[in-house]
């Protein structure tokens, strides 16, 4: 039974795998299914046993990226080295980095969740995987003299739900495509976050 699950679980993946690869070559809408079939081999019966429609495939996509993130970000949590500052920095310069790996794929999530309030939903549940990471660095801060918050669990759920809802706003493609436009965008982020962490130093570089 357990040896089932796991080729069954590998053969999803390797599926994903196959469709993230299309996804970013071709572009998510002009992927079909019929060219996921032919590229994994799949008959048509084998690939609806796995997944109920291509948005399925993206979802699982995103889902897979925020996992590998994690333990991307579990190495820099863990290190006794850096100070919290140094950590918050690192924790958004590894999440910027991902992000534009998976530009396209997250693009297209960026409509679906303005038009599917059911991806918006399973946005933010994607988005709480990072709530606790980001907690322990404030938490840090705190003990540091860095930071002055009385809440870091909430506080950190505050900023991820205030980066996670970007995707909704109707500027949204110009912050991706706008070099001028995205600069300020961080700007504005990093001045949100100083403020709402009681970091005394307005300009710290958090995005580099």
């Amino acid at each position: 039974m357990a040896k089932t699950a796991r080729n069954h679980n590998t053969k999803k993946n390797e599926l994903v795998g196959i469709a993230e690869k299309l996804f970013l070559e071709k572009g998510y809408e002009e992927t079909s299914i019929e060219d996921i079939l032919k590229a994994s081999g799949l008959s048509k019966g084998g690939f609806y046993h796995y997944f109920k429609s291509k948005d399925e495939v993206l979802a699982e996509s995103i889902n897979h990226f925020a996992d590998s993130l994690l333990q991307e970000l579990e190495p820099i949590i863990e290190d006794r080295e850096l100070n919290a500052l140094e950590k918050l920095k690192r924790f958004m310069e590894k999440k910027n980095a991902s992000q534009k790996s998976k530009r396209e794929l997250i693009k297209y999530l960026a409509m679906l969740m303005k038009s599917d309030f059911t991806f918006y939903k399973y946005n933010l549940t994607i988005t709480q995987k990072y709530v606790e990471p980001l907690a322990q660095i404030i938490e840090q801060g705190v003990e540091e003299g860095i930071f002055k918050v009385k809440f870091p669990r909430e506080t950190a759920d505050i900023l991820l739900r205030t980066v996670t809802s970007l995707p909704q706003s109707v500027f949204f493609s110009e912050y991706i495509e706008d070099k001028t436009k995205s600069e300020q965008y961080k700007t504005s982020l990093e001045a949100i976050m100083v403020r709402a962490l009681g970091i005394e130093n307005e300009h710290i570089g958090i995005f580099g």
